[in-house]
């Protein structure tokens, strides 16, 4: 079986395309932790789950280097490599909103590029090294799905249904000129500056200055109420910061 790896996505390790037959028989561990994202400082988010996720975290935009696309993403850690919310434990801290891109692991969609004058085909992949022998297992011995899988797919489907609605709600803020570049700057009691590059914000005056019929558009959409909780979810880098400075003091004691 061919090894994709080039579009592993951040915190994942080597992928395989999830095989029925191959992988019967085979459940998910029941040892996994969030450990594999606890080097994450940021994970992306669906537009539709921003509602949610800017109760507990700040949302900001970053912009792929190779497409020039922006996505949101939660913030997670005010330095590289640090999410707040994985604890010692591998566990996500308590009450706190899990975004789906967690929720999803080990699985994820890759798509492979097709041959010239064909559509690129999409493969549902797999950590491998997160499936195990299981009583419960997502396939059976003849390869047919169990009901344990039902659930998995329709979370694994709706990622990337969602993936979709996200491209054409960034697509669209971009046109209408509302982002603009910003750094969250925080200096933790007695701690070291800490400041975080390559963020893009919406900016509120361009936001209040569009035109009745591109907000009647956004509105209808549902994106201004998406854009809206990413403005409001600005307030938690202060969460972040009192998190941060928690950590210190724990460290210290």
């Amino acid at each position: 079986m061919n090894q994709i790896t080039l579009n592993s996505p951040p915190g994942y390790g080597t992928l395989v395309p999830l095989d029925r037959h191959r992988h019967g028989g085979l459940g998910l561990r029941p040892d996994r932790s969030l450990a594999w994202c606890a080097g994450l400082n940021s994970v992306f988010l669906s537009a539709v789950e921003l509602a949610k996720a800017a109760l507990d975290y700040p949302i900001a935009f970053v912009r792929d280097e190779r497409s020039g696309e922006y996505q949101p993403v939660a913030v997670l850690g005010l330095r590289a490599r640090e999410n707040l919310f994985v604890g010692a434990d591998g566990q996500w801290r308590p009450h706190a909103y899990i975004p789906a891109y967690v929720r999803r692991y080990p699985f994820c969609i890759a798509e492979i590029p097709a041959a010239q004058g064909s559509e690129a085909q999409r493969l549902i992949c797999v950590q491998e090294d997160q499936l195990v022998p299981s009583a419960s297992p997502l396939f059976d011995s003849a390869g047919e799905p169990t009901p344990g899988w039902a659930p998995v797919l329709q979370l694994i489907e709706a990622v990337e249904g969602a993936r979709q609605q996200t491209r054409s709600f960034a697509k669209r803020v971009e046109a209408f000129g509302l982002f603009t570049p910003f750094e969250a700057l925080a200096v933790p009691q007695g701690g070291q500056q800490l400041r975080l590059q390559g963020l893009f914000r919406v900016d509120e005056q361009k936001l209040d200055a569009l035109g009745s019929k591109e907000t009647k558009l956004l509105a209808r959409k549902g994106e201004l109420r998406a854009i809206y909780a990413h403005l409001l979810s600005l307030e938690n880098f202060a969460k972040l910061l009192d998190m941060t400075a928690h950590g210190r003091r724990n460290q210290a004691d």
